[in-house]
């Protein structure tokens, strides 16, 4: 039989075993020997090592069972040193490792993860319009107007156009997602059919398309019923959106009006919404390429999106998804811009609040979204069952930092809302209307 001796041995014990081991075998490193040997052999090695071992003592036999396998025969010594195979330990951990079970559940995670990056790298392209970069412009003493329609449609607008400029078909995303993995965008084109379409450019889309239009469209805010007009109300009360497709079909680009719409004013200004002086951000390569990428992932998922579709399933993965975006997308906007980016497009994506000026660029603002998004999806499986802060709930009742402030109002909000908000009891059989206690479950 062919074995191998490893030993772990310390200080003077070192020497010990080396003189046994030196003795029945060749030594092929400073703690390794390999040789071959009978059984009785075997345990007269073991017999030796035991006479000199002491508590630096540990070393291992393992028999080579063929190519592939090998089998733990003895330890002598310490017998921590190794693990249940004979493996020696390289780093220590409190941490619970053996979390395949966890992410085995999570079938849908890869889809996931592509679809907040795809939607993360288009959610605002519609700020490359000249209406929107002059906005921006800290020379712009114009003071602050409202959008004719807001970036997030014109995003919208651009996905639609994309689509049709690949594809005559709404039922199969093979063509455009192909096309865009080869980065193919022509941006005149798409200029060209992003004015066309401008009533209902989310109804009839194909599956994918359908998800990625959902995410940018309400990256900000879901849509409500706040229009200009009572047709636009009447239009959204009563309606049940039992799926994907009654919801998008009901959204329009005025789902973005306030109250204070004036007609004269959209009139004068809207034509900018469409204007790209500068071009799109097609001409950025880091861009271009993380869109080639995830585009091609997305296609890989394709077989996943009838499944989700015909149980509703979709909702879910859309939910997550939805999360890791907007995450992203708040957390990477409330850093400072990237000094050792190296766009050149003169696109820009926000301004910093105290100074007025120009911040991230619009293809970094893009593809810093993305990578934050991935990581918050990438967690996703441990928040199962490793929530953060599990321990120390009295932080998570702490102010949150500055850029997430936002969260305090809206917990607040929570607050108030569980106060005056009636819960049914059950007390001798009939149910009971109570309010709730002011504990709040965060």
């Amino acid at each position: 039989m062919m074995v191998t001796f490893v030993s772990q041995c310390e200080k003077k014990a070192l020497n010990k075993t080396r003189r046994v081991l030196d003795a029945f075998s060749n030594r092929i490193g400073d703690n390794t020997w390999q040789t071959v040997i009978t059984n009785e052999g075997v345990n007269a090695v073991k017999k030796l090592l035991r006479k000199t071992a002491s508590k630096n003592t540990a070393v291992s036999c393992h028999w080579i069972r063929s190519r592939s396998r090998s089998e733990l025969v003895w330890i002598v010594g310490k017998r921590d040193k190794f693990d249940l195979q004979g493996n020696v330990p390289v780093n220590t951990t409190r941490r619970n490792l053996l979390s395949s079970h966890i992410e085995n559940d999570w079938h849908y995670l890869p889809f996931i993860k592509a679809l907040a990056a795809l939607a993360a790298l288009l959610h605002d392209w519609g700020k490359a319009s000249e209406l929107f970069q002059s906005k921006m412009n800290p020379k712009n003493n114009q003071g602050f107007k409202g959008d004719p329609i807001r970036h997030e449609w014109i995003s919208c607008l651009l996905l639609n156009a994309l689509i049709q400029q690949h594809s005559t078909s709404n039922e199969s995303d093979q063509i455009w997602l192909s096309a865009l993995s080869r980065g193919e965008i022509n941006e005149d084109r798409l200029k060209s059919l992003a004015s066309q379409n401008t009533a209902r450019p989310l109804s009839g889309l194909p599956p994918i398309a359908k998800l990625l239009a959902w995410l940018i469209v309400s990256h900000h805010r879901l849509p409500f019923a706040k229009g200009s007009t009572d047709e636009l109300r009447n239009e959204w009360q009563g309606v049940n959106a039992g799926s994907i497709d009654i919801t998008l079909s009901r959204i329009t680009q005025e789902w973005g009006y306030e109250n204070n719409f004036d007609e004269t004013e959209y009139q004068a200004r809207v034509h900018r919404c469409f204007e790209f002086p500068k071009g799109l951000i097609s001409q950025s390569k880091p861009w271009l390429t993380q869109v080639k990428k995830w585009a091609k992932r997305l296609l890989d998922c394709e077989q996943q999106i009838n499944q989700l579709m015909e149980d509703g399933s979709y909702r879910v993965v859309l939910h997550h998804s939805r999360l890791c975006l907007m995450l992203g997308d708040h957390f990477y906007s409330s850093q400072e811009a990237d000094e050792k980016w190296q766009g050149t497009l003169g696109l820009f994506a926000n301004t910093d609040r105290e100074t007025r000026c120009f911040k991230q660029k619009l293809d970094e603002h893009l593809v810093g979204v993305a990578r934050n998004a991935l990581n918050t999806a990438h967690l996703l499986p441990a928040f199962e069952k490793e929530p953060p802060l599990a321990q120390d709930i009295g932080s998570l009742k702490k102010l949150s930092p500055h850029a997430f402030r936002w969260q305090d109002k809206a917990v607040e909000k929570i607050k108030k809302w569980q106060l005056e908000r009636p819960r049914a009891s059950l007390k001798n059989g009939q149910f009971l209307l109570e309010y709730n206690s002011p504990h709040f479950w965060y």
